[in-house]
């Protein structure tokens, strides 16, 4: 339904009609836009959690080189769904011109090592991403690591995921206190980046003092430059764009608990490389299989009651727990499965763009398949990177953190 933008009740009680062989009328799945049927689908979302990628698929002796350190590597990150104008006071989205929009934010877990997802929540747009930074803590057990983006960072997290035993990598907020670890005295970010490459242990939070590494590369000129430009475009006056926050745009700064003998600079950078990797499974969803297509028409006005917007939103929880089902089933049978697959018998890297187009384009077929192996020949063929000697793709990237060899033509 997503994949046709028909997403009338109509047309999916067609679907389940063709499925199970006998008639379903719209208003009986109208009906059904209950509190039962999300959980249910929160429960089946949850079993698909422990679906496994096929091992022999990640045979590589090497492949877990730069992340070995760790039980399991997670990437976290959200998203945003647009939904009608009328449904604000379900989701409650920005403000534009004085109207009050209505959207959601889908926040997912992925784990690298495992290939699958780990955990989605679905909030309003307004439950940023700072708010949702210590729900890692139930997913995180000793041993494993988390890398997120800025958005995320919180100090009273970073001390729970440390306490745990497990770790963390992360850039660094422009503007946190940051105290020499030795002396306890305040020092300036300004008296620190005096360097090209600076790796020191610091206390961060005025009252957290949490004990880590700060490491700063410095960037190459014209992208320190790009930087600089960007935020001098920046519309928002809320933030600090004085002339240490200008400066601090010439580096690269991290903070983590990963110790010096683990992890050097060079490898700090490479893996925090690899958080776009959730980046790019996000543009997938939302470019290719139309995730929006499934946000239902606005209510109409004399269905404007509690007991009606309790359905809307029941109806729209329902399709998106849908379609997070299938995304991690693409993820892991598919995706993940294939991307190793045809590396090893075609050296070959597919797109996950390419591949996300390739699957809404032919999705007949691919629904049809008894496995999806039976198209690997052509999915080899159409949606896998051209080679290029002075880009590097995405997937490349990934193989190099997981020391795959891979040989640009």
């Amino acid at each position: 339904m997503a994949l046709t933008g028909k997403n009338g009740y109509s047309k999916w009680a067609e679907h389940i009609a063709l499925l199970i062989g006998g008639t379903v009328s719209k208003v009986a799945l109208w009906k059904r836009m209950n509190k039962e049927q999300v959980q249910c689908l929160r429960a089946i979302l949850e079993e698909t959690f422990k679906i496994k990628v096929y091992q022999q698929y990640l045979s590589s002796k090497n492949d877990r080189t730069l992340f070995s350190p760790f039980a399991e590597v997670y990437l976290q990150d959200s998203t945003i769904i647009s939904l009608p104008d009328e449904l604000h006071g379900l989701y409650k989205g920005s403000v534009t011109k004085g109207k009050q929009k209505s959207s959601i934010r889908v926040q997912a877990v992925y784990g690298l090592l495992s290939g699958a997802f780990k955990d989605f929540g679905i909030t309003s747009f307004t439950a940023n991403d700072q708010g949702a930074s210590g729900d890692i803590t139930k997913v995180l057990k000793p041993g494993d690591l988390i890398i997120r983006d800025l958005g995320y960072f919180a100090l009273k997290v970073f001390k729970e995921i440390a306490s745990s035993k497990a770790f963390f990598l992360s850039r660094c907020r422009y503007g946190v206190n940051i105290y020499d670890a030795k002396t306890g005295g305040q020092i300036s970010l300004s008296e620190i980046l005096k360097q090209d490459i600076v790796d020191i242990e610091v206390l961060l939070g005025k009252t957290e003092r949490l004990k880590c590494r700060l490491v700063a590369v410095k960037l190459p000129g014209h992208i320190a430059a790009e930087r600089q430009r960007k935020a001098k475009n920046d519309r928002d006056k809320r933030l600090n764009h004085g002339k240490g926050y200008m400066k601090s745009l010439s580096w690269s700064i991290f903070v983590t608990n990963i110790g010096g003998q683990v992890w050097d600079h060079g490898k700090i950078v490479r893996a925090y490389r690899i958080r776009w990797h959730i980046e790019i499974i996000f543009k997938g969803w939302k470019s290719h299989f139309n995730m929006a297509a499934l946000v239902p028409e606005p209510p109409k006005s004399n269905r404007n009651s509690g007991k009606y917007l309790e359905m809307y939103k029941h109806r729209i929880d329902s399709v998106i727990l849908m379609m997070l089902v299938f995304i991690v089933m693409f993820q892991v049978h598919i995706y993940t499965s294939l991307v190793f697959k045809i590396f090893h018998k075609h050296k070959k890297l597919i797109s996950m763009l390419k591949l996300c187009s390739y699957i809404a384009s032919h999705k007949q077929r691919v629904f049809d398949c008894t496995t999806i192996d039976e198209l690997e020949n052509e999915i080899a063929y159409y949606t896998t990177f051209e080679k290029r000697r002075k880009r590097t793709n995405h997937l490349e990237m990934f193989m190099d953190v997981f020391d795959y060899q891979y040989i640009k033509l």
